[in-house]
Order: structure tokens, then sequence, then C-alpha cells
């Protein structure tokens, strides 16, 4: 695997795309959820082998949908860009 860059990318289920967050930029304050990812490419096969296709926090099933408030929350637990 390619060593991973700065850039976080994660899926905005409030948005409906892919953020790209660098440490010294404001992070969106929405849902999303970030993957572990060297490229936009490697982030969007991970969003649709984890998530399919929803867009929206709405086009989640319900398990799914707990499971984005769940990693949510625990990047806003923790010290760091998002919190």
């Amino acid at each position: 695997m390619p060593p991973l860059s700065s850039t976080t990318y994660a899926w905005c289920f409030s948005h409906g795309t892919l953020h790209r967050f660098t440490p010294d930029e404001p992070w969106c304050t929405a849902l999303w959820v970030a993957f572990r990812a060297a490229s936009e490419e490697q982030a969007m096969e991970s969003k649709q082998y984890a998530y399919g296709d929803a867009t929206f926090f709405d086009d989640l099933p319900g398990d799914k949908k707990l499971e984005v408030i769940e990693i949510r929350e625990t990047w806003t637990s923790t010290p760091g860009p998002a919190s």
C-alpha cells in the first residue's frame, strides 16, 4: 500500500460528497466518516465497500446510521483537527 498522505479523506453524509481535510484547515462539522486512504480513489472504494450507494445519511439503513454516528462521536471526542 502506498504511504498515506497528510490529507484525510472523508465521506460526508450531510453534504453528500467526499471531503479532503488537511491538518492546517478547519474540518467540516457535519456527519462524515474518514477513511485510511492514500488517494481519493481509494477513499471512494472504501466508502462504496462500507456504505454502498448511500449518498446522504437518510439513505443508510438503521445499523449503518448508528455506525456513522458512533464514528463521528469518536472523532469529535478526541483531541485533533475535528474538535
